[in-house]
């Protein structure tokens, strides 16, 4: 995934199930009508903005349908990996988009857990929630709309580290929810580029010290095995 090297411009793939409000979600977020609303995306489309003095680059994908990832056409999983590729070095955010008022039961959950599984082993550590139909809350935060959902959707809230957001795509003058999210993205990628800093590497700690290991005590050990024969 990107580096976050940049923190004026935000690369982002959308992601997500038929008729969850993508397209529109990323016209909202690049504030102009680039992505195609009302027939299905077949390709990956990607444009950029300027919003509130960062860079934005937006990645839209094709729709599954909510089924397995092997129940899914070739071309569509080959999609999805390719708007990876379209950003270089990867994307610093996917936003998994969701509209808020549609149940997510058994089956939802098994088509995203198998769909972003396509994207790499470490994609929830870069996967935000973007609950689209804002205008559905009413007087409701997303806050409290949340808490109260039902298992499977809380499971997909907890998979993201609760990261989620709400865009209400039909008050696109609402520049603020975007300024919103692209703050939470870069929240986000600062909390990872600081982990990765932080955290000791374990892996290639442990291979050093099996290295030493190796290189203080496997010529003894060869000699203890040949003078036995």
């Amino acid at each position: 995934m990107a580096a976050a090297t940049e923190a004026d411009h935000v690369k982002i793939v959308l992601l997500g199930g038929r008729w969850a409000g993508k397209s529109s979600s990323g016209n909202t977020i690049l504030n102009k009508e680039v992505f195609g609303i009302g027939a299905q995306t077949e390709a990956c489309v990607m444009e950029t903005n300027k919003i509130a003095g960062t860079q934005v680059t937006v990645v839209d994908t094709p729709s599954w349908n909510w089924v397995p990832a092997e129940d899914t056409s070739d071309e569509l999983k080959q999609e999805l990996k390719r708007s990876v590729e379209m950003l270089g070095d990867g994307p610093h955010a996917f936003l998994l988009v969701y509209p808020l008022g549609a149940p997510f039961v058994k089956r939802h959950k098994i088509a995203v857990q198998e769909h972003l599984e396509l994207l790499g082993s470490d994609v929830w550590d870069h996967t935000m929630v973007l609950f689209s139909r804002g205008d559905w809350l009413g007087k409701k935060t997303i806050e409290e709309h949340v808490e109260g959902v039902k298992e499977e959707l809380k499971w997909l809230v907890e998979q993201c580290k609760d990261r989620y957001h709400v865009l209400n795509n039909k008050v696109r003058t609402n520049e603020m929810q975007v300024i919103e999210l692209l703050e939470k993205i870069k929240r986000m990628i600062y909390a990872k580029r600081k982990s990765s800093k932080t955290e000791p590497p374990e892996s290639k700690f442990s291979f050093f010290l099996f290295f030493i290991f190796c290189r203080q005590y496997l010529p003894l050990l060869l000699i203890i095995v040949y003078n036995k024969k």
